[in-house]
């Protein structure tokens, strides 16, 4: 099985939250006439850290969407099958459908990226944009991304690029399908 991955520039990121927007547009997340901030659903999430002392300092910035783990622990917690990982792509999907509402993959995600609609009663999660994806598209994140920070592909492909650019790979975040790298002090 190929994993498909996204890189997450660190160098890059400037942490404007364009993927989240058009995420949230692409996926229908958002009810704008009723969704106050703070209460929106959301696929990924953009974190930063403040590095230096005063007066230098820098912050980097990277985006956390699912992990799309090798050993997914969602779908061990998942009783209904719900839960399952691509054979074609290793992205890890949710059938809306069989989803009974247990959150119990909620609780197992270390990621902390499962969101759960109350409305519908069912776990959903970012799936890669597998409804572009399977059509040779990229994720509309990586799409839309205004600094170029994230890129699509092969997860060794992508690690490939990441290391001809001088780009070293950030061991303790890049442990699952998302790769995040800086450039090598």
């Amino acid at each position: 099985m190929k994993q498909l991955s996204i890189l997450v520039d660190l160098d890059r990121c400037i942490g404007c939250k364009t993927c989240i927007v058009a995420c949230r547009n692409h996926h229908g997340l958002v009810d704008h006439e009723k969704s106050m901030p703070g209460t929106m659903s959301h696929y990924l999430r953009v974190e930063s850290e403040l590095q230096g002392v005063y007066p230098n300092l820098k912050e980097d910035y990277w985006v956390v969407p699912c992990q799309h783990c090798k050993k997914p622990p969602c779908i061990k917690a998942c009783t209904s099958g719900a839960i399952s990982k691509d054979a074609q792509t290793g992205i890890v999907l949710i059938d809306k459908a069989r989803c009974t509402g247990s959150g119990a993959c909620i609780e197992k995600c270390p990621y902390g990226v499962i969101q759960f609609d109350t409305a519908g009663k069912f776990a959903h999660k970012c799936d890669m944009c597998y409804d572009r994806v399977i059509h040779g598209e990229p994720p509309v994140c990586v799409e839309v991304c205004l600094a170029d920070a994230l890129s699509f592909g092969e997860r060794e492909i992508l690690l490939m690029h990441a290391d001809a650019a001088g780009k070293k790979v950030i061991k303790k975040r890049s442990s699952q399908s998302i790769i995040y790298v800086k450039s090598a002090p």
